[in-house]
């Protein structure tokens, strides 16, 4: 019995289907599903949804030649996918894939990440994705998992093109939270708009937010509705910033907050343009000493950085913004830089922090 499809599964073009009674396992690796039917089905069930999903909702949109799904220490949806386009003389591409189930109030999301090298042979992008797999698995306290993912880690880049999608989930909210954990997973950026400018702090649970500021000289822990009530009085714009990856191990992340608390951490050294709440919170979530809203003039264009005199460690005026560094960074070094600035502290606050941390589930969510 033969069937006629104009629009093929995975970009085919018009293909006779000829009705195959033969059993064989589903392509995707480590699946060992029994596909029973046609002869160009190639997969399960499960993983043929699971790629029509990516393709709906992901920029994947050329042919799948290889699948996999894997769980890590942070999420236990994850996957490669491998990709082939011909018009490439190279033409097998690396996604690295993550998933995140709807909890709560916060929204199911799904990025896919495609590495910057592509490949001549499919054994060679094979090789490649299962290194990358590896390494996302290595449970150590000092991985870096973004660095092995992200494809402008070794480059001169913008903050604003290496801190965003599919990297960063970002969502505004336009009302009042009295809530945060429905909205906000431990260790979010959190940015209240206070007119022209944004204040920026880390949920750590538990309706508490880490931040570094001004008004008390130093970084503190205050609970969310004085977070809100303290900086704009509970209306306004609230952003959510959320990596699909993380950047440094939690583990690190919540030792350097408690850390960073215990210490005193730049305690009356709070300086706008090189010192402010969002360098904190970027060199906590992300390893960047840096300020995007000092980099695009968010205070407004009557603000004179220059009159604005701050010091650097050896106690020398500077006048200087981002601490010199310009309109670029390059993530391997800033994460490097930030990591021999900041200690290590285990305490019950740290251990408190890391029980909060929620770890996405194996899921059938026909995505990874």
């Amino acid at each position: 019995m033969k069937y006629q499809r104009h629009s093929g599964f995975l970009g085919k073009d018009i293909v006779k289907l000829i009705y195959n009674k033969n059993m064989r396992e589903c392509k995707a690796n480590n699946c060992d599903t029994i596909v029973r039917g046609f002869e160009w089905e190639e997969y399960c069930g499960y993983h043929y949804g699971c790629l029509s999903k990516l393709r709906k909702y992901t920029d994947i949109s050329t042919e799948a030649k290889e699948i996999e799904t894997f769980t890590t220490w942070f999420n236990g949806n994850c996957g490669y996918v491998i990709t082939y386009d011909p018009y490439y003389s190279c033409p097998y591409f690396i996604w690295i894939v993550v998933y995140e189930p709807a909890v709560r109030s916060t929204r199911e999301n799904l990025v896919a990440i495609k590495k910057k090298t592509h490949y001549s042979s499919l054994g060679g992008a094979r090789n490649k994705a299962t290194r990358i797999k590896n390494k996302l698995q290595n449970n150590d306290f000092h991985d870096t998992p973004m660095l092995k993912v992200h494809p402008e880690a070794k480059n001169w880049e913008r903050f604003s093109n290496s801190i965003t999608s599919p990297h960063i989930v970002k969502e505004n909210f336009y009302h009042k939270i009295t809530e945060p954990s429905r909205y906000f997973k431990t260790l979010d950026i959190a940015k209240v708009n206070e007119g022209s400018y944004d204040h920026v702090g880390i949920y750590i649970g538990n309706d508490s937010v880490c931040h570094f500021t001004k008004k008390y000289d130093g970084v503190r822990i205050h609970s969310w509705s004085d977070f809100l009530e303290k900086y704009h009085e509970g209306n306004g714009r609230i952003t959510r910033y959320h990596s699909m990856i993380p950047f440094k191990h939690t583990r690190k992340i919540v030792k350097q907050i408690a850390w960073a608390v215990e210490n005193k951490f730049r305690e009356d050294k709070y300086c706008l343009p090189n010192r402010n709440c969002e360098h904190f919170a970027n060199m906590i979530i992300y390893g960047i000493n840096y300020s995007e809203q000092v980099n695009g003039n968010k205070f407004g264009s009557s603000f004179c950085f220059s009159c604005f005199i701050c010091h650097d460690s050896n106690g020398n005026p500077t006048f200087s913004g981002n601490n010199d560094k310009g309109n670029t960074i390059k993530l391997t070094n800033e994460m490097s830089e930030t990591d021999d600035r900041l200690g290590y502290t285990t305490n019950w606050r740290s251990n408190q922090m890391e029980e909060r941390i929620e770890v996405p589930p194996k899921k059938d969510c026909r995505i990874m």
